[in-house]
């Protein structure tokens, strides 16, 4: 509800909606509302597109991530978006960094489903 309210008094598409989205996104697949977390994913796919490279850095494989979390929950095939998330992650961040490791256990329980 936070980052809905949030999200709706700032309409700028710069870096703050794309983290807000993306914090939506996540807390939307950690209640299993899949669905919702989905949109959002695409919303902030759409703001990450518009973002100049300095600012997607620090979020890359954020929004792939998002994507196949939520896939993951709707049971609609999320392993290319897994494996996306995590050659990006894992390109810009190394294996040891908290979104690589999330990737990779997403990819794993996926594998294992």
């Amino acid at each position: 509800m936070l980052a809905r309210e949030a999200l709706a008094a700032h309409r700028a598409p710069d870096r703050l909606s794309l983290v807000l989205r993306l914090g939506l996104a996540r807390s939307l697949n950690g209640q299993a509302r899949h669905k919702e977390a989905l949109a959002e994913a695409q919303g902030a796919d759409e703001l990450y597109r518009g973002l100049s490279e300095d600012q997607r850095h620090p979020d890359t494989g954020a929004v792939e991530l998002a994507f196949a979390t939520a896939l993951s929950g709707l049971r609609r095939d999320p392993e290319a978006q897994a494996a996306a998330a995590h050659d990006a992650c894992l390109a810009s961040f190394g294996p040891d960094h908290y979104r690589t490791v999330e990737a990779q256990t997403l990819l794993d329980r996926i594998d294992g489903a």
